[in-house]
Formats: C-alpha cells, structure tokens, sequence
C-alpha cells in the first residue's frame, strides 16, 4: 500500500510538468501548422547577385576608377558583415587630365590614396568614393551604415536630409529617374585633419529602393517574403558645399547606376 501511495503522489508531483509540456507541444505543433498554411516564412532565403559586383565597369560615363579591388583584412570584413563589395575611387576625366590619371597605374595602394588626397586637395569635385555592399538571407538589423562607421572613426553628423534626387537616368530602372537618398554632412572631430565628408547612400531592398535603414529591415522581416537581400550604394565626396557635392554625386550616378543595377537580382523572377 505505502508503495502505491508513493508512485501516486510522484505521479500527481508530475502531472503539472507533463501538462506544461503538452501545452507547448501542441503549440509548436499549431504555429508550424499556421506557418505553413498562411506561407508565413520567419528565414529568408539567400538570392545572389546577378552578376559580380566587380563587373560594374571601371569606366562610368567620364568616371574612370583608378583604384584596385581588393580584399578586406579580416577583422574589417568581421565588421562589414559581408564578403560581397566593391570600394572604389573614381576620378572625372572631363576635368583631370589624361597624364594625371596616368599616374596611378602600376602605383601602391599607399601611392594612389597620396595622389587622391593631392586631386581632392586642389579640386574636390573631381573625386568620387563608391562603396556597394550586398547582403542576403537575414533579417536582422541593417549592418554598416555611416551613421555608425563615421563616428566610430571620429566624425560627427552635422547635417543630413532626404532629398530626391533626379539622376536623369534613362537606362536605369528607377521610377521617372528618380531615387531618394539620405544625405550627411560629416565633420571631423579628431582635430587631425578637419575634413569635410559629404555621404549620400540608398538601398536596393528586395526589387525596390530605399533610402531608410528602418523601411530595409521592415522589408526584411515581412513574413509573406520568402526571401531576402539588399544592396547598399553609398557615395562620398569630400566637397564641403552641400550643393556642389550633391551635383557631381548626381553626375556620377546618370553613368553609375545603370551598371550596378545590371548585378542586382531581377526580384520579379524569382518563384514566389
């Protein structure tokens, strides 16, 4: 008799934890079931791009790339979170000299960024910064920004804005030429060098453009998406006038931008 009273009340010590179990059990099993008949999808699958990012021409209208790709340290790809860029520096050829582009061929990458900063010092128009980043398959927080780089290395945002720029593109996709982009005044704040730097930047988010990180990761997390990628365009010239800056920016995308769009995915294609 003491046994059975014994293995009853063990059993009656157990009865809340199999019926917690239970519940939970019969809860993956209905949010499994709901997941797949509302097509919910909580992981994105990855969508390459559609060409290399190094494809993108080192020539772009009358911008002529006079750096050499290269790969990142480690620790710095660490950071960017992502193994697929390009960085580039181009130079306008309708303004700078054949001889003086000359003179970063065969040059260190030490060598090409002191002839950089000598154009930049005497024209800062005539030298364009192009990052493209590209990330697919997650659909957590936008990696990379300069809100974050930009600060981390010492300067402060003093000014942005999200204008809408007319790039006058009629080979690029972009709905009537247009494409919005937030743009920021950085100011140096180490006191080394006191440079201005103008950064304007968008994203190519799952078959549309975007210019807010938020409306990216909104992008990303829908759960009607099966899958997920975008590409961030960021430009940076070291013209300290808004406006000058912004022009030659809009100059150097009419050229640039058709070539990027030509590695992007064609979202419209993919088996939905």
């Amino acid at each position: 008799m003491q046994e059975l009273w014994a293995a009853t009340r063990k059993i009656s010590r157990q009865t809340p934890f199999v019926v917690v179990v239970l519940v939970l059990l019969v809860a993956a099993v209905s949010l499994n079931g709901a997941a797949q008949f509302l097509k919910l999808h909580f992981k994105k699958l990855p969508v390459p791009p559609a060409k290399p990012l190094d494809s993108i021409p080192v020539m772009l209208g009358p911008w002529v790339c006079v750096s050499k790709d290269e790969q990142l340290a480690s620790d710095l790809e660490q950071t960017l979170q992502t193994d697929v860029f390009v960085f580039r520096d181009y130079v306008n050829s309708a303004v700078v000299p054949a001889a003086r582009i000359a003179e970063f061929d065969g040059k260190s990458h030490d060598a090409r960024l002191a002839l950089l900063g000598k154009l930049r010092h005497e024209n800062p128009d005539v030298v364009v910064n192009l990052a493209v980043t590209y990330y697919t398959g997650k659909a957590d927080t936008v990696a990379h920004i300069p809100e974050r780089c930009y600060v981390a290395d010492g300067f402060e945002a003093t000014e942005w804005e999200f204008p809408v720029w007319d790039v006058n593109s009629t080979r690029s996709k972009l709905p009537n030429g247009q494409v919005e982009v937030k743009f920021i005044n950085f100011e140096d704040q180490t006191g080394v060098s006191q440079v201005t730097k103008s950064v304007a930047y968008f994203f190519h988010c799952n078959g549309s453009y975007q210019s807010d990180p938020l409306r990216v990761r909104a992008s990303l997390q829908n759960l009607l998406e099966k899958y997920g990628y975008y590409a961030k365009v960021e430009l940076m010239t070291t013209e300290s006038n808004r406006d000058k800056s912004a022009a030659v920016m809009k100059d150097f995308l009419r050229s640039a931008l058709p070539e990027i769009e030509k590695t992007l995915p064609d979202w419209n294609s993919l088996p939905h």
